[in-house]
């Protein structure tokens, strides 16, 4: 019984787990869509940045937009 229950369940996992390069290739958001390609590469890189440095969540858009703006 357990195995009927926990097998598509580790299935799901070690399929979802398997393939890191899906990351890399998600849809651009609308904002990068709107945006030149060089500004959405810019974005991204700040984007990047703010992870790195583990701004919190209700501060990343600002520190987005400022460094965007190069005053970071």
């Amino acid at each position: 019984m357990r195995v009927a229950v926990y097998f598509p369940i580790l299935a799901l996992i070690a399929v979802l787990g398997a393939n890191p390069a899906s990351a890399a290739a998600m849809k651009a958001t609308a904002a990068e869509k709107m945006l030149p390609s060089d500004k959405a590469q810019k974005m991204r890189t700040c984007q990047d940045r703010a992870m790195q440095q583990q701004i919190k969540m209700e501060d990343r858009s600002k520190f987005v937009s400022d460094c965007m703006a190069d005053k970071i």
